[in-house]
């Protein structure tokens, strides 16, 4: 785990490679032609008239469910004694989401084992960013801001860098979220994938506060 940097709760997502996650989907997927506000406006609705254009597209379902996490964390805090707090810069959902919409592209194919030699499997870089995003939004009190698979994703068995960057709710021990985080990370990633992760590096990038004034 990397050090904290100071309290920041409009910090940008770190620059980085991000080709993208969620699962499978190929470059012609919609994820880029449906703006966050236009998911915003599906939740509101409680997902219903059923969108294809959203649910059916793996980019845009991945953007989908972060936007509803960070909502429920907003929600949480918003109940919580962080809600005394002075909100943060409206734009800090908005900044994760635009990582989360860069990230939730395909990306390169990494290949599973297959019991059948005449077939070819393999799951999407962007389904496995979208896997880490998911285990470590589930963390209380984390939120991830960007996630990063360095190597050769292409090659079996070939050893893999998993880089996190998250931010923290302030308030809470930034130490032992991160361990949470880097944990749960790690169970996902072996129970779901067959990457050979060399090294687990989470980062906290920003301490932020509740978002409730963010509009989404």
């Amino acid at each position: 785990m990397s050090d904290p940097t100071p309290f920041s709760p409009s910090a940008q997502p770190s620059d980085g490679p991000a080709e993208g996650p969620l699962t499978g989907g190929g470059s012609g997927s919609g994820g880029d032609s449906v703006p966050t506000e236009r998911l915003a406006d599906y939740l509101d609705a409680g997902r219903e008239p059923y969108d294809p254009l959203i649910e059916d597209d793996p980019e845009c379902l991945a953007q989908l469910l972060a936007l509803e996490r960070l909502r429920a964390l907003s929600s949480e805090l918003v109940e919580s004694d962080v809600a005394t707090a002075p909100a943060p810069d409206p734009s800090w959902i908005a900044s994760v989401m635009d990582r989360v919409r860069l990230e939730s592209r395909t990306g390169r194919d990494i290949p599973l084992a297959s019991p059948d030699v005449r077939s070819t499997l393999h799951i999407t870089e962007g389904a496995v960013r979208s896997l880490v995003r998911e285990a470590g939004d589930a963390v209380p009190g984390a939120v991830v801001i960007s996630c990063g698979l360095a190597g050769d994703v292409g090659v079996v068995d070939a050893p893999i860098r998993v880089d996190v960057a998250v931010s923290v709710v302030y308030g809470a021990d930034l130490r032992r979220v991160a361990e949470l985080v880097r944990e749960a990370v790690s169970e996902a990633l072996a129970r779901q994938t067959e990457i050979v992760v060399e090294s687990l590096d989470v980062t906290v990038r920003d301490v932020h506060l509740e978002a409730r004034e963010a509009g989404l």
